[in-house]
């Protein structure tokens, strides 16, 4: 029988090593550093109700349940170059009518444990291994989705590293995701690996950064289109510009090829990501207005040896908070536009229109996982539908959030002609809390 071993055995050792590395430490070096030990206890409680109604996009239709994620953290940073960090969570979700998945429910785990060696600031080395949560570039190939809409927030096992100077700042990574597994202790798969080096450079062009990457996933146990099992190897080479003009205007433009191997099958395809946004007004209610569009491959279904359909590996089609966003940077094509505002300086609203569209028929309609969740082979339309959602945050005090929102997906003709018709509402309210 598999036992699942207690979080605060995992912090409680973490903190008895760091205790132990700090004891061991002089109040004061010979060259004069300070070694004062430093100790810190952190944590959050976040609350959030849900009233999903859809019978085909929800697990639990016409049904409300309260998503509860409660961490409690511990850092120990002995000297200025060197800290540890260990963090528990609890994910559990109230009043669910169907088995929770993994997203919502993780009892009593060990989310984070990593040591850091460097400063994260400014030039110089940096390394952090250990489990983490991690987000490289925009996070559209590497995220750890902790918004407060994910009750379980995706996490490493890595070693991350930087080098920075005033023109140059370099990242790598080396490691694997961790599987949520709410009977036992969260692990990484075997077989599944990430790797990626990441660039910013900062001065050629004015007011942005040039960030050329190259990332690569490996996976064993992949099925081709004719049948036969072998290995996965997605080689990923792009970039992205980012920045801001005159006039409040800020943009950004991504594009990324793969290629590789799914098992015995050639695989090539193409990512797409831009942004568009102008702060109208820097004062008042300082409105913006802003537009994005993303486009992913999709394979045209033949069995010809050859694989299209984008690899969105651990990233996120919206890294920003989305209601309606249900789907994952895959086979789509994804545009919104929208406007955020500030009726008061600690409060923020977003409306935002999206729609909808596959990149090629052939292939079906993937969720933010990267999981097929819709296919009509006989489908003569590639409009999935429409969505239109409202969020709003307030800062009550610099530790409490509370927020409010609701989105509301249309179905377009292609998830009407494979009778996924009933649309998708999604109200929420949340409380977050910091100590």
């Amino acid at each position: 029988m598999t036992t699942r071993s207690h979080p605060l055995a995992h912090l409680a050792a973490a903190v008895l090593f760091g205790c132990v590395a700090a004891s061991a430490q002089t109040p004061q070096s010979d060259d004069g550093i300070s070694l004062t030990h430093t100790v810190r206890l952190s944590g959050s409680i976040r609350e959030r109700w849900e009233a999903t109604d859809g019978d085909n996009f929800s697990a639990t239709p016409a049904e409300s349940y309260l998503l509860s994620q409660i961490r409690l953290a511990l850092t120990v940073q002995p000297v200025s170059w060197l800290s540890f960090f260990g963090e528990a969570q609890d994910a559990r979700v109230l009043f669910h009518q169907t088995n929770p998945g993994t997203s919502v429910s993780d009892p009593f785990d060990l989310h984070q444990a990593w040591v850091a060696v460097g400063k994260r600031e400014g030039n110089g080395f940096f390394a952090e291994l250990g489990r983490q949560e991690l987000t490289i570039g925009s996070g559209r190939l590497i995220n750890s989705t902790d918004t407060w809409w994910t009750n379980s927030a995706r996490t490493f096992d890595v070693v991350h590293g930087s080098y920075a100077t005033n023109l140059l700042r370099a990242e790598v990574v080396a490691g694997s995701v961790v599987q949520v597994d709410p009977t036992r202790e969260d692990r990484h798969k075997s077989g599944d690996h990430v790797y990626a080096e990441y660039n910013t450079f900062g001065h050629l062009i004015p007011g942005a950064t040039v960030e050329p990457y190259f990332f690569a996933r490996t996976l064993v146990g992949v099925k081709a289109k004719d049948g036969h099992i072998g290995n996965m190897d997605t080689l990923a080479a792009g970039g992205r510009v980012a920045g801001k003009t005159p006039g409040r205007i800020d943009y950004s433009v991504e594009a990324l090829h793969e290629y590789g191997s799914y098992a015995d099958d050639r695989f090539s395809a193409n990512g797409l990501a831009a942004l568009l946004g102008w702060t109208i007004s820097a004062s008042g209610w300082a409105p913006r207005l802003s537009s994005d569009y993303a486009y992913a491959s999709g394979d045209d279904g033949r069995n010809n040896g050859h694989r299209e359909n984008f690899d969105n590996m651990y990233g996120s089609n919206q890294p920003l908070n989305s209601l309606t966003g249900l789907f994952g940077w895959k086979n789509i094509c994804d545009w919104r536009s929208g406007v955020d505002f500030r009726p008061r300086k600690a409060l923020r609203v977003k409306i935002d229109f999206r729609d909808y569209w596959l990149a090629n028929t052939g292939d079906g309609l993937y969720s933010a996982a990267g999981t097929r969740t819709v296919f009509d082979s006989k489908a003569t339309s590639a409009h999935v539908g429409e969505g239109f959602e409202m969020q709003s945050t307030l800062a009550v005090t610099k530790k409490t959030t509370v927020g409010f929102g609701v989105g509301n997906l249309f179905p377009g003709a292609y998830l009407e002609q494979a009778h996924k018709t009933s649309g998708f509402i999604y109200p929420v309210v949340y409380l977050y809390q910091k100590f």
